[in-house]
């Protein structure tokens, strides 16, 4: 009986020993850590809560879980809360490890209970376990709480918080895109407001960065300067930093020099310094660049691993040069560097971009052959290439390859299938697929929205798309530039003006509602282009809306919108023939005004206004200052004002304008010989023949 008895504690010290061990070596895996602590928790005895800290931080650690980890912690703590306190009792440690996984999973109320409790069971406060409140206090994005913890209540707890703790708080100022105030407490610590707690490479590296992130290069820039002049010598992860901020700012030529301080100081450049600068020569289009660094990596013992080939793979491929990116991409896996899905989907994006389809798919089967399962973003530039290229069936084969997988089709896969279903006139079609992908859950965004309703519009089903429109509108997704342009577009051509006036209501023929509806779209901030614009104006001043064109005009002015010279020639041309020539020739004169000139349009515009109101002077001065502001009129314009002039008896002045056809070797358009062999058949205009140029006087008398 006795060696009976003593097998228990024998099994418990044993177990103990053994997750000792494991700890130190780190061999504990979480299905491991779970059966250990299944094992020993019957056996346990007061002095077996270390090996359980260990059992519980080994789950912590576990990869790949996510919160789960954290649940699962709380969830073997309360196990081991339940035993009896004589068995064993958390301690402080164990506390630790519980406020830091209600921390990771969000809960900050029992991450305070935890605290409390500690408090309650008379524990010493350390920093360790107030950094875990921290971290939960700074992912919760409450700073104002987390800066009173630390300058405030630490201290009432009779723990001074230490350089882990002050790098918690600007990591997460920095995660707030708060550099300035990460700045700010920075400072605090340079300058002895952080007590005992000058500023570490950590600390300055998370500031760095942070400014880097906002775009501050400069700020950033001097802050590692001023590192430097403090004594604090920056290692690998600084001057990482610092190299990959300025080449995302487009400063490689500053990055460049960075690198080289590096080296002089004797800090070993890794891959992920190369990477960087590498990343920064790609992007701006410095190729040679790129091979020196390459080179250069290679003395410094540094071999280019699957991320620089990857950078390499995209600069060719984005540049049209996948028979250059498949040679590197042979060539590392000749090199023993194993490809990831990255790899692939940069390759297959190379070749789809070209329509290399044969290409495309051959990679696509290395891939799987490859043992690598293509993601969302593979399968999305499969399908799309395949939609747009009209292959429909070979489409469809990627749909169901994705559901083979698991992965369900997005709404990008349905809006390249209903694309191009709807450009190939197969509406009926696309309907059924919009109808499959709402009921498997897949919103459908503005995309979809316009194929959709362009389609139905092109095969004049105008009701539908009403409907569908109205339908979209309850579900959120409004209408964007790109949609009004395209739709609009249609709906003009179509003579629709009032469909297209109506944007948000298809075919309501509500034209005052309507109109508020649009005027209130530009107000509320949403962008429409100026063709846009310029299709709706066209549309209104067609159809004699005029009043309303114009103030929509005002409301584009009104909000420093980018108008272009088509938009006041629209308007110019509708003013004029709606008589309202005052505003017309005001809105002329206006369009220096907006930083635009008058193009030939314009001009011809306004000289038949004026040669119809019989304001020649008028006319011949503006046509003078038309060449010479260096807007030369073409053969339609000088037609036309020949055949007004000669329409009004101004044979003389219309002779100077033949002159200038035949100066710049146009040529009579059938209308204009017509009407001038009509005027001068009359006997009482012979005797202004002599003022048209010589080649046109034959033209005297042929009809008599």
């Amino acid at each position: 009986m006795p060696r009976i008895a003593s097998a228990a504690p024998d099994r418990c010290l044993e177990l103990e020993r053994v997750i000792a061990g494991r700890f130190s070596s780190g061999s504990i895996g979480l299905d491991d850590a779970v059966k250990l602590f299944d094992e020993l928790l019957p056996l346990a005895r007061p002095a077996s809560v270390r090996a359980f800290n260990q059992l519980l931080t080994a789950v912590s650690r576990a990869k790949g879980r996510g919160s789960s980890t954290s649940a699962l912690v709380v969830s073997l703590f309360n196990r081991m809360a339940r035993a009896s306190p004589t068995k064993v009792a958390p301690d402080l440690h164990t506390y630790t490890k519980i406020i830091g996984s209600f921390c990771s999973m969000g809960q900050l109320d029992f991450a305070f209970a935890g605290f409390g409790l500690i408090l309650k069971k008379g524990f010493r406060v350390n920093a360790i376990v107030i950094n875990q409140l921290l971290n939960g206090l700074c992912d919760a994005k409450r700073m104002g709480e987390a800066m009173d913890v630390l300058l405030r209540r630490m201290p009432e707890f009779g723990c001074t918080p230490n350089v882990v703790n002050y790098n918690t708080l600007l990591k997460g100022f920095r995660n707030e895109k708060r550099a300035q105030e990460a700045l700010e407490l920075l400072r605090m610590m340079a300058d002895d407001g952080g007590g005992s707690c000058p500023p570490d490479v950590v600390a300055y590296n998370t500031v760095i960065n942070g400014f880097f992130r906002e775009g501050q290069v400069d700020k950033a820039y001097g802050l590692f300067h001023e590192m430097l002049d403090r004594g604090i010598l920056p290692d690998v992860v600084t001057y990482t930093t610092v190299v990959d901020g300025l080449c995302k700012a487009g400063a490689v030529s500053r990055a460049k020099g960075v690198l080289q301080e590096m080296i002089h100081k004797g800090v070993k450049p890794n891959m992920n310094t190369y990477n960087c600068l590498i990343n920064g020569y790609c992007t701006s289009g410095q190729w040679k660049e790129v091979v020196r660094i390459l080179k250069e990596m290679s003395t410094q013992g540094q071999r280019p691993n699957v991320v620089t080939c990857n950078l390499l793979l995209d600069y060719l491929c984005k540049n049209r040069n996948s028979t250059e990116a498949r040679k590197i991409f042979d060539s590392m896996i000749g090199k023993g560097i194993q490809p990831d899905v990255t790899t692939y989907t940069i390759l297959l994006n190379g070749y789809a971009s070209k329509g290399d389809l044969a290409d495309m798919h051959d990679i696509l089967d290395l891939m799987v052959a490859d043992s690598i399962s293509p993601n969302h973003q593979t399968f999305n530039i499969v399908f799309c290439a395949y939609a747009k290229g009209g292959m429909i069936d070979e489409a469809m084969h990627i749909f169901d390859q994705m559901m083979q997988q698991g992965l369900s089709p997005d709404v990008v896969n349905y809006g390249a299938l209903i694309d191009v279903l709807c450009k190939l006139g197969k509406v009926d079609e696309a309907m059924l697929k919009f109808n499959q992908m709402t009921k498997e859950g897949v919103t459908p965004n503005i995309i979809v929205l316009n194929s959709l309703v362009y389609g139905l519009c092109t095969v004049n089903r105008w009701e539908m798309a009403e409907e569908l429109f109205s339908e979209m509108l309850k579900q959120g997704i409004h209408p964007d530039a790109t949609f009004f342009t395209t739709i609009m577009r249609n709906l003009c051509n179509e003579g629709r003006v009032m469909e297209a006036q109506s944007l948000v209501d298809l075919m309501s023929g509500r034209f005052s509602e309507a109109k508020e509806l649009y005027l209130n779209m530009i107000k509320s901030g949403m962008h429409l282009d100026i063709y846009t614009c310029n299709i709706m104006l066209n549309g209104l001043c067609k159809y004699n809306f005029v009043d309303d064109a114009f103030k929509m005009f005002q409301s584009l002015c009104s909000m420093d919108s980018q108008l272009n010279i088509i938009t006041f020639n629209i308007m110019i041309d509708a003013l004029l023939k709606s008589g309202r020539k005052e505003d017309a020739m005001g809105m002329f004169t206006a369009i220096s005004a907006h930083g635009l000139v008058p193009d030939v349009v314009t001009y011809h515009l306004v000289t038949k206004n004026l040669i119809k109101e019989g304001l020649l002077e008028e006319f011949d001065n503006l046509f003078l200052a038309m060449e010479k502001s260096g807007c030369t009129p073409d053969s339609g314009m000088l037609n036309d004002i020949i055949r007004r002039l000669l329409d009004r008896g101004e044979i003389m002045r219309a002779g100077a304008y033949l002159s200038k056809i035949d100066e710049k070797n146009f040529s009579l358009e059938a209308s204009t010989t017509s009407l001038l062999l009509s005027v001068l058949s009359r006997e009482e205009y012979w005797r202004h023949a002599k003022s048209l140029p010589e080649k046109y006087h034959f033209f005297v008398g042929v009809d008599k």
